[in-house]
């Protein structure tokens, strides 16, 4: 699908944050689920809703700007009973990509909070093959022991929280990047990552957000955590330009 990038899309670079990248290809996986008739009221039948556990990609060095059009892109790669794989992209509209990812869901049963077997209904129409075993993406690393680790405590507000009754899994790389501060974030820009999402979180609860970083012959990577009275919710790692 077409896609203008716009202003609030963007950091002061003028480059797509991740979390808006992140919000970008939900919106061509809805679209493509509207596509093939499984609307939200479908779903909602159900009594569950689909749950990301983990997201893993790459981007190119020179990213679009605000204003620029892209394509987004996406395919159902393949499922079995409880798990489902996706591929997005963003492209540039001669064809170049920009940007990739593969994502890992789960179906959870929003009553009970826990994982149920994916409704037929919900993943016959994407005609992706049934595997026993999924492809597995890539995991994010723990934190480096013994280097030295800085953290910041967020409030859960209100916005913050999607029509799933939880955070949006978007909504977690701002908490993971920001602390890195505004001058390394200029100055540098997401070449590879990859998120784990553990543990929900819900309203009101105050998060902490733990990174480190190396840099190794030139080579600069940071791994980051996120947890709930020394819980972990969600970890990830970046490689940077």
């Amino acid at each position: 699908m077409d896609h203008l990038l716009t202003y609030y899309e963007c950091d002061e670079t003028g480059h797509p944050t991740m979390s808006m990248l992140l919000s970008m290809f939900s919106t061509v996986s809805n679209a493509h689920e509207t596509f093939l008739g499984i609307d939200k009221q479908t779903v909602l039948s159900t009594g569950g809703a689909w749950v990301i556990t983990g997201y893993a990609g790459s981007l190119e060095k020179e990213l679009p700007h605000f204003g620029e059009h892209v394509v987004l892109g996406t395919r159902a790669v393949a499922y079995n009973r409880f798990f489902a794989l996706r591929e997005f992209w963003l492209r540039s509209v001669d064809g170049k990509i920009l940007a990739k990812a593969q994502c890992q869901f789960v179906f959870m049963d929003l009553t009970a909070r826990k994982l149920e077997s994916i409704p037929p209904q919900l993943i016959k129409p994407f005609h992706s093959p049934e595997m026993k075993r999924l492809p597995r993406i890539r995991r994010p690393h723990d934190l480096t022991e013994n280097e030295p680790t800085h953290h910041v405590n967020y409030r859960v507000r209100f916005f913050d929280i999607d029509a799933n009754h939880h955070v949006n899994n978007a909504r977690y790389f701002d908490w993971l990047l920001a602390p890195l501060g505004d001058d390394f974030l200029r100055q540098h820009r997401v070449k590879s990552f990859a998120i784990q999402y553990n543990h929900e979180v819900r309203p009101q609860q105050v998060v902490t957000s733990v990174f480190t970083k190396q840099e190794n012959d030139g080579h600069l990577t940071s791994q980051h955590q996120i947890t709930i009275d020394y819980k972990e919710c969600t970890k990830a790692d970046f490689e940077w330009y």
